[in-house]
């Protein structure tokens, strides 16, 4: 038999491992590319805008996601070389050169790499528009026409060609090292691991609750920000040194539990053999594990955050009309509209407001800028709200719902504002600033105006040109379940109203003679529904609707989110299968010499489910865990309010992970301890 017959007869029946390799490699591929497609997709970039905080906090997550998915690479190369150690070690015993060797090895892993890789970046691109088009299924505003982001396509092409060279020189290195003796005792060879001390793990569970506080006490301190994200640095080493306290387990339990130890001796040494190999598996696996909780908790707090502040609106519809609207969508209409829907309305307030422009003063003065800004009067104001002010004529002030960030823009007594219809400026003085919940609707475009003394708002109204005169509707209203019909009417009449048009800058019109570039912008509302929704003043609200909108323009920074908690996830899964598998083929020999000396079949599988519970659940609990301590202590530091609630998300999702967790232990545990014992038994026998 010639060797090119004996290597193609080893590739048949070794064919799993090199399946095993093309798979993962082909998943890391079609996972990057296909995130990378969505994520840089004009429908995507077009609703979350390149420069704004949550496209940037996705990048972020993208970034952490490919770095996590390559070391996914090395360690699926990895295993698949000490799978390939046996075969190289019979080439070498033949008398075949390492060069030989090395070239041969080299030629098969270069065709399984370009043939996997070829087919990760190719469905890259159905994969990302079968994941588009499942949640366009689900939604009405969002715009259905996918896109492809060829960024995306670029990063996993330039993903798979750096890690092929990487791993192949890395390979080549390896093999030209290659020692038939080492080989042969490679299966038993133990690998200690650097830090595995007790005391060291103690040290490594102190960091990392010690980091996340640390991190949660800088991130507010204006002198320490800069170098609050170092203390996350020192949890991710503590979670090091923890996972690498999982090979001296074996030292604790014969220290104080030593009849446990003896009876359970093979386990133990088995972990302590492969020190490094589960250190480097499970430390990995545990993070991606809390990139999963964290990743969908941290970013749909924002959504959790809505949920309530729409629930928590006091009023069940507002509505914004222009004054040149009033002749043909007044309050006796809208409420007729409401009767023929069935909704009895209460708790009226019709506010008359006006636009006009003010400057944004600031400690320095370079930095002052105008922008506009409603008005409503002082009588409208104690209508609405109850209370009673005190305003002089030449005063003002300023209402803001729960937001102080618009107070620090007063910083001088005297007020400076506009008026657009006669281009002038004039000037109120700082009367009050008044900040209170739920005077207004907070999850509206309206949440903080000027409040103005009767007399001068009468004056300026007669002054301002109809344009920047427009009229506040604030109602309730019972059967909530006619709300999107309400709605849906109230919407028609307002585009016709408008003819069929969006005057998105009608506001900066108020002060296009204070800023430089304004320009009108007028788009059709057809086509632009998306973005009517999330940012047309004049969409009328209805609360009973008014998540559904906020979750649908906020739809696509969910699709990237939950996508890359799921690559992380499985990502996760298939380290700890590759793990799970290279420890039971290692420990072949392990078993065979103690089912020889004397270990029955049931001792044997009981021992090999433990290797695997170990696997499989320390990253789980140790990620979920982790994830539910950082989320409780980021959302302290952000301006969320309901952070019990978002840390009850992140049990929750938990337990999810680890019913996941547990059914797929189940099914894998059965056959992977199936397949071991039976090739014992048959090698024994």
């Amino acid at each position: 038999m010639t060797l090119n017959e004996i290597a193609k007869k080893l590739i048949r029946q070794n064919k799993g491992r090199y399946l095993i390799l093309s798979l993962s490699i082909c998943f890391a591929i079609l996972m990057t590319g296909a995130y990378g497609v969505l994520l840089f997709s004009p429908a995507i970039t077009d609703v979350l805008m390149t420069d704004g905080s949550t496209y940037l906090i996705a990048l972020g997550m993208y970034g952490i996601t490919v770095l996590g998915i390559v070391v996914f690479l090395f360690y699926a190369n990895s295993i698949f070389m000490k799978f390939q150690m046996g075969e190289i070690g019979i080439f070498l015993s033949l008398g075949m050169p390492p060069k030989a060797v090395t070239k041969m090895h080299n030629k098969q892993f270069d065709l399984v790499f370009a043939f996997s890789g070829v087919i990760g970046v190719v469905l890259s691109i159905p994969f990302a528009f079968a994941v588009w088009s499942f949640l366009t299924l689900f939604l009405s505003y969002t715009d259905h026409t996918f896109t492809i982001g060829w960024q995306g396509i670029f990063i996993a092409i330039l993903i798979w060609i750096s890690a092929w060279g990487i791993l192949r020189l890395k390979n080549t290195i390896s093999l030209s090292k290659a020692d038939v003796i080492k080989i042969l005792h490679s299966s038993s060879e133990n690998e200690e691991v650097k830090g595995a001390k007790p005391i060291l793990g103690l040290l490594g569970l102190f960091a990392i609750p010690m980091g996340v506080i640390l991190f949660n006490i800088t991130a507010v301190i204006d002198g320490l920000k800069t170098i609050s994200m170092l203390f996350l640095v020192i949890s991710l080493i503590g979670g090091y040194l923890l996972t690498a306290q999982i090979t001296t387990i074996g030292t604790l339990v014969k220290r104080f539990f030593p009849k446990a130890y003896r009876k359970n001796i093979l386990f133990y040494n088995l972990v302590r053999q492969k020190g490094n190999q589960y250190t480097l598996s499970l430390f990995v696996s545990s993070l991606l594990i809390a990139l999963t909780v964290f990743s969908i908790c941290f970013n749909g707090s924002s959504f959790l955050e809505l949920h309530y502040q729409v629930k928590e609106d006091p009023y069940d519809y507002a509505v914004l009309t222009t004054g040149e609207q009033q002749k043909d969508l007044d309050e006796s209409t809208i409420r007729l509209m409401a009767e023929e829907h069935n909704i009895s309305t209460s708790d009226w307030h019709s506010l008359d407001m006006l636009l006009i422009g003010r400057e944004h003063q600031y400690q320095e003065k370079e930095k002052n800028e105008w922008g506009p800004e409603f008005v409503i009067s002082q009588s409208s104001f104690e209508d609405l709200t109850g209370q009673t002010l005190s305003l002089p004529e030449n005063g003002f002030g300023y209402f803001e719902d729960s937001d102080n960030a618009t107070f620090q823009t007063f910083s001088n007594e005297q007020g400076n504002f506009y008026n657009p219809s006669v281009h002038k400026e004039f000037h109120l003085t700082k009367t009050s600033l008044i900040s209170e919940e739920n005077i207004v609707n907070n999850s509206t475009q309206i949440s903080y105006f000027l409040i103005l003394n009767d007399k001068t708002f009468q004056e300026l109204k007669n002054s301002l040109g109809p344009d920047y005169q427009f009229r506040y509707y604030l109602f309730n209203g019972d059967h909530p379940e006619n709300s999107k019909a309400f709605q849906d009417e109230l919407l028609g009449k307002i585009v016709t109203l408008n003819n069929g048009e969006i005057f998105d800058s009608y506001q900066e019109a108020a002060v296009q003679d204070k800023i430089s570039g304004y320009s009108d912008v007028i788009i059709p509302y057809a086509g632009n529904e998306l973005y009517a929704a999330r940012q047309w003043d004049f969409y009328p609200y209805a609360k009973a609707t008014q998540l559904d909108i906020l979750l649908e323009s906020g739809s696509v920074y969910l699709l990237l989110i939950f996508f890359i908690a799921i690559i992380a996830f499985v990502s996760a899964s298939m380290i700890m299968c590759l793990k799970i598998a290279g420890t039971i083929l290692q420990d072949q020999e392990s078993y065979q010499r103690a089912v020889y000396l004397g270990l029955k079949e049931r001792d044997l599988k009981k021992m090999i489910r433990k290797q695997i519970a170990l696997i499989y659940f320390f990253p789980t609990f140790c990620g979920s865990i982790t994830a539910i301590f950082m989320i409780n202590r980021f959302m302290a530091v952000s301006s969320v309010t309901h952070i019990s609630a978002i840390t009850v998300l992140a049990v929750l999702l938990s337990v999810v992970v680890v019913i996941i967790q547990i059914i797929a232990f189940g099914v894998l545990q059965r056959r992977m301890t199936a397949v071991a014992t039976k090739a014992v038994y048959e090698k024994n026998y």
